[in-house]
């Protein structure tokens, strides 16, 4: 069977298993809204007051009133889901429900962080009660992707899905939110037993097509460091924190969305009601009794005192074993006493606040330190950065809540530019290493009380790094421009081509004059009309060379006006030299159609009984390559153009077809699920990846994407750039020869962690 045809029915029987699904998401939502609304009924019997007993009714019912008409549409909600939701879920895991950001935190207000904290709560009874059946359709379903193992997150049918569409449907319901808290509530066990059913019953359908189960999943290398739950924390003695336990979603949004506060001269009593809400971190004991005095500190002039230690230091560290021997002796310190700084800092929090601000920073200055996206010399200066990124969060909470704070820019810029560099060989990584120790270390030094160190550190490392920064942006604003043009004049081209399809004449001429029509001379069409923008209706005259070339090429015809041909033949060379030379298109080909077309024009000068029978063959392949996305020589080098265009992998066979294959989901576009599509579309720029080229693996960020997605630009840690089209991608993601780094701030990254270290919290200790 055709490798073709034997992917498409694997891909038919992927989008049959979407559509019987969700044909029987109604049946599945009248069977547990049932099982919710008795469960209602019983915590209603249970209750005495008589709010919550009036609350509770009011739930059943609406339960009665918009149940039905939710069912109904709830088939539909979910073909659209599965339609849409092909790509990877959240990098916290599905309690995560939507990758719950920092930013997204801040902007909720505390009814929607308990419907939230309810909603993953739900989720992780759903998993539970599905999860058995769920891996074996997971290992089924990733069969049908055609991947080489178990990828769950590639599964549109999985639990987060359902209860995603569930919430969207209570949402579009106009349903109070303290309703559909409650209702959330009680769905959890009867939707995750109905969800195991749904499961079992699919699998077995499924392996009836003698589909076999991939082998389960194996951890993915290279995955960023996760955020540990509480248990698993350790605060500087070595014991696990009790301040941890604190950090709840609603304390943490709270954090984020407070306003900057001079903390240390607020009043005792003030501090402890400065959150809506006590903030119990110490169990059974008054947090003022039990909180040391304040190291004291002291005090000092920044104007006199900061830039002079830093202009000493500089002066200091003009050879690098000074530099070397200044950041030693901090690294030392640190390994005999890895905590002693946290500690000390830790006993100079004063108020509740503080103590939640402290643990925030330390959370995220772990799991920055732990995430080995950044090679360990760049970490390390993370590490030592941390004293004065908790003193400073002790007087200035602004760096939670403000992306321009200037400790955060600082942290930002640390993160971001360490992400160019896989490993620690290059002269460029040791130079801006360098650059670190010169002008970051020494915060750990000094007096913090106020974000002015980190904006004169954060000034000095900008100055150093401008240079390279403006021939970078000189280097990458070119290769766009380039790239831009060429995807212009390949879009044109492609318009063009398909007019030429319409002459009667390119369908008697021979293979190779429509390879050439088709491809160097729609670009020369297309260029010269990018190039004469007013409107001109053939510039150049090379529209008007299509027909006499096509006339030339047809020796039946020409035999009949050998002078007209003869006139003809050195005008029409000489026309074809000039338009080729207008897009750079290489000598060599030019001479190989140049061949092609002397044959042709001497078929003319012999009888038709001499003439050979056999056309050329095609030469598209040595013309334009296999890519209707073409680059000139010029625009490749200005822009690093590499090539790597393949065949996409091929599927196994499907040994049958079956009732199954009446219900189908249609894909959002035309590609597999299991292909790259859908992780492209995803790519943004600014993103991190590694390419693995000619065996070693480089990395660059992504700068840039044409405005058809047709065409990518890569910068490496150089200012060097790479551009490749979408195929040439698609190829290096099928053979696992691409994978992302990291496609937006690492700090932002740490926060989210953060968040969702606080989401399991707040599970564990049923409050939010």
């Amino acid at each position: 069977m055709n490798p073709a045809n034997r992917s498409e029915q694997y891909l038919t029987l992927f989008r049959a298993a979407l559509g019987q699904s969700a044909r029987d998401g109604e049946a599945l939502l009248r069977q547990v809204f049932p099982a919710a609304r008795r469960s209602i009924e019983q915590e209603f019997n249970r209750t005495h007051g008589q709010v919550e007993r009036a609350h509770l009714g009011l739930c059943i019912k609406l339960l009665d009133e918009k149940g039905p008409p939710l069912c109904a549409r709830f088939p539909a909600a979910l073909r659209q889901a599965f339609q849409d939701k092909q790509t990877a879920s959240s990098q916290f895991g599905e309690l995560a429900m939507g990758e719950l950001s920092h930013s997204q935190l801040e902007r909720m207000d505390e009814t929607e962080v308990q419907e939230r904290i309810e909603l993953a709560r739900v989720l992780k009874l759903v998993q539970g009660g599905a999860q058995p059946s769920l891996n074996e359709l997971n290992a089924l379903m990733s069969a049908l992707l055609g991947l080489s193992q178990v990828k769950p997150d590639r599964n549109p049918l999985r639990p987060q899905v359902y209860l995603t569409v569930l919430q969207d449907a209570l949402l579009q319901a106009a349903l109070p939110v303290q309703v559909r808290i409650v209702w959330v509530r009680h769905l959890g066990v009867p939707l995750g037993a109905a969800l195991s059913a749904s499961y079992a019953a699919l699998a077995q359908r499924v392996r009836s097509y003698g589909i076999e189960p991939l082998r389960t999943p194996v951890p993915e290398a290279r995955q960023p460091a996760r955020a540990q739950g509480p248990a698993q924390r350790q605060n500087g003695t070595g014991d696990p924190s009790a301040a941890s336990s604190m950090l709840t979603l609603d304390r943490l949004r709270q954090l984020l969305a407070t306003q900057a506060v001079a903390q240390q001269e607020v009043a005792p009593d003030e501090a402890v009601t400065q959150f809506s809400g006590e903030l119990d971190w110490n169990a059974g004991v008054s947090a003022k009794a039990d909180l040391a005095p304040a190291a004291e500190e002291p005090t000092t002039d920044f104007a006199s005192t900061v830039p002079a230690a830093f202009e000493a230091l500089q002066n200091m560290n003009q050879s690098d074993d000074v530099i070397a021997r200044l950041a030693q002796p901090t690294l030392m310190d640190r390994a005999r006493q890895p905590e002693s700084a946290r500690q000390k800092l830790r006993k100079s929090c004063q108020t509740p606040s503080q103590v939640l601000s402290f643990e925030v920073m330390v959370q995220m200055i772990d799991n920055l330190v732990k995430d080995t996206r950044l090679i360990k010399g760049i970490r390390d200066v993370i590490e030592n950065l941390e004293p004065a990124l908790l003193r400073l969060v002790l007087v200035d909470v602004r760096f939670f809540n403000n992306k321009q704070h200037p400790a955060r820019r600082l942290l930002q810029e640390i993160t971001q530019r360490g992400l160019a560099f896989g490993s620690a060989d290059s002269p460029e990584c040791a130079l801006f290493i360098r650059s670190l120790h010169r002008y970051v270390n020494p915060l750990s030094r000094i007096h913090i009380d106020s974000a002015e160190p980190f904006d004169l550190a954060l000034y000095n490392l900008s100055n150093m790094w401008s240079e390279q920064l403006v021939q970078s942006q000189q280097t990458v604003q070119q290769a766009m421009r380039v790239l831009n043009r060429a995807e212009e004049r390949n879009l044109l081209a492609e318009k063009m081509c398909a007019s030429m399809q319409q002459i009667p004449d390119m369908q008697r001429v021979p293979a190779p004059v429509v390879d050439f029509l088709c491809g160097p001379w729609s670009h020369v069409m297309a260029a010269a009309e990018l190039d004469h923008p007013g409107g001109e209706d053939d510039p150049g005259g090379y529209k008007n060379l299509v027909t006499m070339l096509l006339w030339s090429a047809q020796p039946d015809l020409t035999r009949q006006d050998l002078g007209k041909l003869t006139k003809l033949v050195s005008k029409l060379l000489s026309k074809l030299r000039e338009g080729l030379v207008l897009i750079d298109y290489p000598s060599l080909k030019t001479s190989l159609f140049f061949d092609s077309l002397m044959k042709l024009h001497q078929q003319a000068f012999r009888p038709a009984s001499e003439a050979p029978a056999a056309r050329p063959e095609s030469t598209t392949g040595g013309l334009l390559g296999n890519h209707t996305h073409w680059l000139a020589p010029g625009e490749a080098k200005a822009s690093g153009f590499i090539d790597l265009a393949d065949e996409a992998p091929v599927r196994p066979p499907l040994p049958a077809t079956g009732p199954l294959l009446e219900s189908v989901v249609p894909l959002a576009n035309q590609a597999a699920p299991g292909l790259p599509s859908s992780a492209l579309n995803a790519l943004v720029a600014g993103a991190w990846v590694e390419i693995a080229i000619k065996g070693s693996w480089q990395r660059s960020q992504l700068s840039w994407i044409s405005p058809q997605r047709t065409m990518y630009l890569f910068t490496g840690a150089q200012g060097q750039t790479q551009s490749m089209t979408r195929p040439s991608l698609e190829n290096l993601l099928t053979k696992n020869a691409l994978r992302l780094v990291a496609d937006h701030s690492m700090v932002d990254s740490a926060l989210d962690e953060i968040v969702h270290t606080a989401m399991l919290n707040s599970l564990d200790s049923g409050r939010t």
